[in-house]
């Protein structure tokens, strides 16, 4: 009866190996397996002739199987998977070795594949290779009587019979080696499963999506052309404020020569608004490309109100050419009138005549002076203006692109933020998961060890009760 434990294990690893062990006894069945080509056919022709109980199957289960092996060769790799197959489940497994009367060199062959069957298949225990001659077999049928027997004892048939035989008959042995045989086999598949557990990694692909994700929190944003494309873009603003300030500077200087001064602050408001007009384009366009979701301020900008020009004051110079004027004025009206002073009666008014001329003449002096002066100090004004423009233009497009700066740094930073804190919630998930996985795979080695342990208990067991038998049964042949 087999124990309790080593029964569950058994059950649970091996499910058709538990029911050959429970299943009812029928008709003496012997499987036969051996490779193409290696006369089982006529083996089997000439078992059955000896005796016809037995029933030769090639597949299925049964009590014996029957490898047959052939002396033309060495056993190899194909042999041996067949003898796997076929002989793990069985309850006891008897090799022959056909074709020794076509091959005289068969003994070594014999000791050859009985060496090669006690390194790679030690669950056969002492191995056993019965050679046999088939066609010799077959000639003594044809010769009988006493020549055909002694000829049936040197073709080696009787002696794998009788094995047979013995290994078909019930029995506690029989039951016991079908015991063995299938603890055997679940010992090997326990075996089997545990290597497989050590040597697959099944981690390989989340290990590397881990790795992936750890560089992916670890390398760092890479702003640097963010700040080579801000950098650029003052530079642009700088040089489009430039160019702007220089544009209307011109304007102005030419309009000074083409309007009244009075209306040159006019003049410069609108040429301070376009200047507003044309940095704002520039700036927002530049920015575009840096910042799309970039603030604008609703409307066109406002320019700031301008100061009013300097009150004209009397200097020393407008003295000096009022001065010069009259008295250029009045030497050019004695000029004039001297004519008239050749003519009798008109000596005394030549006098008042070239006052009257002399203070036209100074009168027209002092206003285009004055109003060389008035343009020189507006031209002055004008640019001392466009410079305080053109800094405060500066200083507004400057603004805007560290605003600018300032909201893609934050956008950079949060951005970054959600990325280290998805890659560190995706590695914690790869993290649970393998340690799931070792946890998992510990705990099936464990179990496997624990059904290795049992069935080694089972084993030990089982070879001490067939010592006792096998020490008993002699004692009984002695008695």
């Amino acid at each position: 009866m087999i124990p309790a434990d080593v029964g569950d294990v058994v059950r649970r690893w091996n499910p058709d190996g538990w029911a050959r062990l429970h299943a009812p006894a029928g008709p003496p069945r012997v499987r036969v397996a051996g490779v193409d080509g290696c006369g089982c056919a006529v083996l089997v022709d000439e078992l059955s002739a000896l005796d016809a109980a037995p029933e030769y199957v090639r597949d299925g289960p049964a009590t014996v199987v029957l490898m047959v092996f052939e002396a033309s060769a060495y056993l190899g790799r194909t042999e041996l998977a067949v003898l796997e197959s076929a002989g793990r489940g069985a309850g006891r497994v008897v090799c022959a070795l056909t074709g020794i009367d076509a091959h005289p060199d068969w003994r070594d062959v014999h000791d050859r594949d009985v060496a090669l069957l006690q390194r790679h298949a030690p669950w056969l225990g002492p191995v056993a290779l019965l050679p046999v001659g088939t066609s010799l077999a077959a000639r003594a049928r044809v010769v009988g009587g006493d020549a055909g027997a002694v000829l049936r004892l040197e073709s080696g048939i009787v002696d794998l019979h009788e094995a047979l035989t013995a290994a078909l008959v019930a029995g506690p042995h029989t039951d016991r080696a079908l015991r063995t045989a299938v603890v055997a086999e679940t010992r090997h598949l326990v075996i089997r499963a545990a290597a497989e557990l050590r040597a697959g990694d099944d981690t390989a692909a989340l290990r590397a999506e881990r790795a992936r994700w750890s560089l992916r929190a670890s390398t760092p944003t890479d702003d640097g052309s963010l700040r080579a494309e801000l950098q650029r873009a003052r530079l642009d603003t700088a040089q489009a404020v430039a160019a702007a300030v220089r544009a209307a500077s011109a304007e102005v200087r030419d309009a000074l020569e083409s309007v009244d001064p009075a209306l040159v602050p006019d003049l410069l408001d609108d040429a301070v608004r376009g200047l507003y007009v044309r940095v704002d384009a520039v700036v927002t366009a530049r920015l575009a490309r840096l910042d799309p979701i970039e603030q604008r301020p609703a409307g066109p900008p406002v320019a700031p109100p301008r100061l009013a020009p300097p009150s004209p004051r009397r200097s020393v110079e407008d003295r000096l050419t009022v001065v010069i004027g009259a008295s250029a004025a009045a030497g050019l009206g004695r000029v004039a009138v001297s004519p008239l002073s050749l003519v009798p009666g008109l000596e005394l008014a030549t006098v008042p005549l070239s006052l009257l001329l002399g203070a036209a003449a100074a009168w027209w002096l002092v206003r285009i002076r004055r109003r060389l002066a008035d343009r020189d100090r507006m031209r002055r004004w004008a640019l001392e203006e466009l410079v305080d423009v053109r800094a405060e233009l500066e200083a507004v497009a400057l603004e805007r692109l560290v605003d600018a700066e300032a909201r893609l740094a934050a956008a950079v930073a949060t951005a970054r933020a959600a990325r280290i804190a998805a890659a560190r919630e995706r590695i914690a998930a790869v993290d649970d998961e393998l340690r799931r996985r070792a946890e998992d795979r510990a705990g099936k080695l464990a179990a496997c060890e624990r059904d290795l342990a049992v069935l080694a208990r089972a084993g030990t067991a089982g070879r001490a009760g067939a010592s006792n038998a096998m020490t008993a049964s002699d004692g009984v042949a002695r008695e």
